[in-house]
């Protein structure tokens, strides 16, 4: 499926009957490699496809992954069922295709995740006994009010590097401070600008983070990696030493 990203699959077969089985695949149209922020609707599509003939192939979406983080907005071919699932099925080899949207609710706070989890089960026969798979869950999301890329840089043993104020692209936030340092010095005036001493002694590498807030007070890290000394005069692992 074109620009869908796969978050989970499972797959299940008959034990007596290993010619009948099934596949679901969930996909989704926003990136789990990326973070998701309060609001936005992210679309999954489920795919149940069976093999050998089953009356039935069943496809669960659990909605524990919810939570207080997110809320099923449209289920459309999907049963929401008493046991906490979004069901569908296909019938015999016929492969079933749905979809769902969910929304991240505005007050999700930073750091939550979204993990969907999926059960595949099969009804061999009008009547018998469901034979499901084990839940299963891939991958997820995490919620991220903002988004501030970290930075990095390179300095010789004892050296400095200055961030000017505004120094970090970061829209609808304000600069807070700085976090500390394990190996190095930080100063931080009332300006804004942060300058980062380098312990003399030191090599290998430092980091620290800075601190935003928005309007509502939603704290935001963004990490400052520092790498002392010359990549070249240290291939390999980097020695650290403190």
């Amino acid at each position: 499926m074109n620009d869908w990203h796969p978050i989970a699959r499972a797959w299940v077969t008959h034990p007596q009957a290993r010619h009948i089985g099934g596949t679901l695949e969930l996909f989704a149209d926003a990136d789990p490699a990326q973070p998701v922020t309060p609001g936005q609707e992210i679309t999954f599509t489920m795919v149940v496809t069976p093999t050998g003939g089953a009356f039935r192939t069943y496809g669960y979406l659990l909605d524990d992954f919810l939570g207080d983080v997110a809320t099923m907005a449209r289920h459309q071919g999907m049963s929401h069922l008493n046991n906490g699932r979004y069901a569908t099925y296909a019938s015999d080899a016929e492969q079933r295709t749905v979809s769902c949207q969910v929304r991240v609710a505005d007050d999700a706070p930073d750091g939550a995740v979204l993990l969907p989890r999926v059960i595949i089960g099969l009804m061999p026969a009008q009547g018998d006994k469901l034979i499901p798979s084990t839940a299963v869950s891939d991958a997820g999301y995490r919620v991220r009010r903002h988004f501030v890329p970290g930075q990095s840089f390179t300095l010789p043993p004892g050296g400095r590097v200055s961030l000017p104020p505004g120094h970090t692209w970061a829209p609808g936030l304000r600069f807070m401070g700085v976090g500390i340092a394990r190996h190095g010095m930080l100063t931080c005036p009332p300006d804004g600008s942060v300058t980062y001493q380098a312990d003399p002694g030191h090599l290998g590498y430092d980091r620290f983070e800075l601190a935003f807030e928005d309007e509502r007070g939603n704290r935001v890290w963004s990490e400052v990696t520092i790498h002392i000394g010359d990549f070249g005069a240290s291939p390999g692992a980097l020695p650290t030493y403190g």
